[in-house]
């Protein structure tokens, strides 16, 4: 006959391993359900588990040198990553971690975006905002053509994860109501590395294109439904999703997703806002 036995009793590789297979929020519930749960050895092995395979490699790329030695364990290091994206590609774009699932999570920053006119003053400039995760920030000065894109390699995000984009910006003082009457557009894809959409020229490629608002209205007229409004973050910026991406364990390694946002038909004149950039994280 078995005999019910706790888990606090099973050899110390064993249970590691089990905890594990599980998640960061998991293990979490299990050590505050007992607080003798996890020795600090055994902690150590488990969190080191939840870390990318590839951790060193990624810190070593970081803009700001990141010692290890300033981390006592494993779980302070996991989530001073989950608290503290890393920066990388001379700070333009950052690297951290989900602190419910472990995934990775990347942010590309305005400097790494694809923006139309951006060179040009008169309708965009670079600006320093301190509560920005980015040293620059895009400020936009006045266009009638919106065309902001984003890319990053597949490879580089959890696989069997779902990941929501989003593209994260705020409102200054001279925003202006060419976004109040006009909807931005956008679409998250995959495409090769030559930019071409994978399949038949007749398949639609499950393209979903999103509207919003990035302005709200008082106007009962023009009140719009919350799902095409944005939402405000923790952080005090603003964000709109800009839709999701299966990343499975069978995704081609070469695939590139292309996260777009573009006003492009109406042309009329839109200012005032702030891109800090585009966000991929995984959805919970």
């Amino acid at each position: 006959m078995m005999c019910c036995m706790n888990l606090s009793d099973l050899p110390e590789g064993c249970l590691s391993h089990i905890l594990s297979l599980t998640s960061p929020s998991d293990v979490l519930r299990s050590s505050a359900v007992s607080k003798q749960f996890l020795s600090a050895s055994l902690s150590d092995n488990v969190w080191e588990k939840f870390l990318p395979s590839d951790c060193d490699h990624i810190i070593s790329q970081s803009s700001t040198p990141l010692d290890h030695q300033n981390f006592a364990t494993k779980k302070d290091l996991f989530f001073h990553l989950c608290r503290s994206p890393i920066l990388f590609n001379n700070n333009t774009q950052s690297f951290g971690l989900d602190k419910w699932s472990g995934k990775r999570c990347y942010m590309l920053g305005a400097r790494t975006l694809k923006i139309a006119w951006i060179d040009n003053s008169q309708y965009w400039t670079w600006q320093t905002e301190l509560e920005s995760r980015f040293p620059e920030v895009a400020e936009l000065q006045s266009v009638c053509w919106l065309d902001i894109k984003g890319t990053i390699h597949t490879k580089l995000l959890s696989s069997n994860t779902t990941y929501g984009a989003y593209f994260v910006f705020k409102k200054i003082d001279n925003y202006s109501n060419g976004f109040l009457y006009t909807p931005v557009k956008t679409y998250v894809l995959e495409i090769d590395e030559q930019g071409s959409l994978p399949g038949d020229d007749n398949d639609n490629h499950g393209v979903i294109v999103n509207r919003f608002y990035l302005e709200a209205s008082e106007d009962t007229s023009l009140l719009r439904r919350l799902e095409e409004l944005p939402v405000e973050r923790d952080d005090g910026w603003m964000e709109i999703e800009m839709g999701r991406c299966d990343v499975k364990a069978t995704t081609d390694q070469t695939m590139v997703l292309e996260m777009k946002l573009e006003e492009i038909e109406h042309l009329n004149w839109k200012q005032g806002i702030v891109v800090q950039g585009i966000e991929l994280r995984p959805l919970n």
